[in-house]
């Protein structure tokens, strides 16, 4: 009866370690499932871009439009791939996401609202920092 009753719990024991995986390989298993380095590469050229437009004082409604409009959806792909393994890292992408969404929203009416050029702008400073801070995060979970 003790071999059984031993017999049964190392097997269990044993089926058990066959299911889990470390944080470290879930986390550089999302980050490659993803694309999240390539994406995040592109997110960041979409922010880069859309401050430097914003900055310019000639474009008109349309060419605003069209590059806030980047920005959002570029933004949007990447809050689909959330949640992470990694509660932190999720936490601080989608506070990310969240800032870069109200920027490309005030971007896209900079033309016709006063004030929201520097808003956007505001925005997007804010949500850089995150970024930085969540592609850090994620970098050091996924190791």
């Amino acid at each position: 009866m003790i071999r059984r009753v031993a017999t049964l719990l190392a097997a269990g024991l044993l089926l058990c370690a066959c299911g889990t995986i470390s944080p470290g390989a879930a986390m550089s298993g999302w980050v490659k499932q993803s694309g999240f380095r390539a994406n995040a590469t592109s997110l960041f050229h979409d922010v880069h871009n859309s401050a430097k437009d914003l900055r310019n004082e000639s474009l008109t409604s349309n060419d605003l439009h069209t590059l806030c409009n980047v920005l959002f959806v570029d933004d949007g792909s990447m809050q689909a791939s959330l949640p992470t393994p990694d509660h932190q890292a999720t936490s601080l992408l989608n506070k990310a996401y969240q800032k870069f969404a109200t920027a490309a929203v005030e971007c896209y009416s900079a033309i016709a609202v006063p004030g929201d050029r520097a808003k956007s702008l505001a925005a997007l400073t804010s949500g850089a920092a995150l970024f930085a801070e969540a592609r850090a995060r994620v970098g050091a979970a996924a190791s």
